[in-house]
């Protein structure tokens, strides 16, 4: 989801309890930098207790390309692919 309210500018994010409660864009944001300042003490306090509620959850415009590996796993298969690209051009 593309929200202001865990920085305070435009970013895609994973929707967690900030970006549910208040909302994808929201005028109630303070200005980059401001907002991420702002949620500090309750980001800490929430993952100190082992929640994402208030962490900046930022995804990109490519996560759902995204696949669930082990990271070892993950770097293997992308370059077998790549180095298939690269042979078919």
């Amino acid at each position: 989801m593309l929200t202001n309210v865990v920085s305070g500018r435009p970013a895609r994010v994973l929707v967690n309890r900030i970006v549910r409660d208040i909302g994808p864009m929201s005028n109630l944001a303070p200005e980059f930098p401001l907002a991420g300042i702002e949620l500090a003490p309750l980001r800490a306090k929430a993952e100190a207790a082992g929640s994402t509620d208030f962490t900046s959850l930022l995804s990109g415009q490519s996560a759902p390309l995204g696949r669930e590996l082990p990271a070892g796993e993950l770097t293997r298969r992308l370059t077998a692919e790549a180095l298939a690209k690269l042979k078919t051009t």
